[in-house]
């Protein structure tokens, strides 16, 4: 012994640097400072890696997979159960079948594609496509039917500023509610706007606020240009009478986006947000 163990393995077969095989067949563990717990046909080139079970392969570091054919490529990300694809960095799917490809994101159930970073899926066959967006459904209309054609979705938007008035609120800091193609969403929009609450002896009750529900339908077809609503918006005014707020909703042309508007004409710093819910129904099978 020189100090120096190389090699660590109990079963049939070798692997890399402070590394171990601890059961199973036909499993390698090429990565440093990893663990392949048992099973078969499973490959753990990533460095400080953890697997088990059957034909799993682990090529993140600091990263894992539990199941059955998964197959994680992104860093610190950690796949659960059969057929997942994780291809970002801090990701996780759990159940069947899942795709999660962007950073952060999380699906759990089955058959989910999660493109939006920081989002969710869950259910049957949802698709999140925005950042932080959380998506839920219960399949599609075969069995399972396609990804995303039958879903709820939401996702919440913000603003703050006091000049320069019309601006858009906004996901993240300049993300827009770009719409899936061929697709019809009824859509419910709270909204919120608020100048600042002071510390000492303010009367939270002089504070300027309001609040709105808009509802209604926006379409996308194949292009950003066929992006329109449906009839009107409906909006309601759920409190608050500050002279120059106001909120709007339109179809964005450009971006092939539901924009939502925020007004005023004082010049006050007002923080606005919005939490928007959509009903998303679409022809893919």
């Amino acid at each position: 012994m020189d100090g120096e163990k190389r090699l660590y393995f109990l079963g049939e077969d070798e692997c890399g640097m402070n590394s171990v095989i601890a059961g199973g067949e036909e499993n390698t563990c090429d990565g440093m400072d990893s663990f392949v717990a048992a099973g078969s046909h499973n490959e753990l080139p990533g460095n400080m890696g953890f697997v088990s079970g059957e034909s799993n392969t682990v090529s993140g570091s600091h990263s894992a997979a539990f199941g059955y054919i998964n197959d994680v490529l992104g860093n610190f990300s950690h796949a659960s159960g059969t057929g997942h694809v994780i291809t970002d960095d801090a990701a996780t799917a759990e159940g069947d079948g899942n795709i999660v490809s962007a950073y952060a994101a999380h699906a759990e159930g089955g058959l989910h594609i999660c493109e939006g970073s920081y989002s969710h899926a869950e259910g049957l066959a949802a698709r999140s496509y925005l950042d932080t967006q959380h998506a839920k459904a219960s399949g599609g209309f075969s069995n399972p039917g396609e990804v995303g054609e039958a879903q709820y979705t939401n996702v919440i938007v913000r603003l703050s500023a006091e000049e320069g008035y019309p601006h858009p609120l906004l996901l993240g800091e300049e993300g827009r509610l770009i719409l899936m193609n061929r697709k019809v969403n009824a859509f419910r929009i709270m909204i919120v706007a608020s100048t600042e609450i002071l510390t000492g002896g303010m009367n939270v009750l002089d504070v300027r606020a309001m609040g709105w529900e808009l509802r209604g339908l926006i379409a996308k077809a194949d292009t950003a240009e066929s992006t329109a609503l449906i009839g009107a918006v409906a909006k309601t005014v759920i409190v608050g009478t500050n002279p120059g707020w106001d909120v709007d909703v339109v179809a964005d042309g450009e971006c092939g986006a539901l924009k939502i508007l925020a007004y005023s004409s004082s010049s006050q710093m007002i923080r606005w947000v919005a939490f928007v819910e959509m009903v998303e129904v679409a022809f893919y099978s």
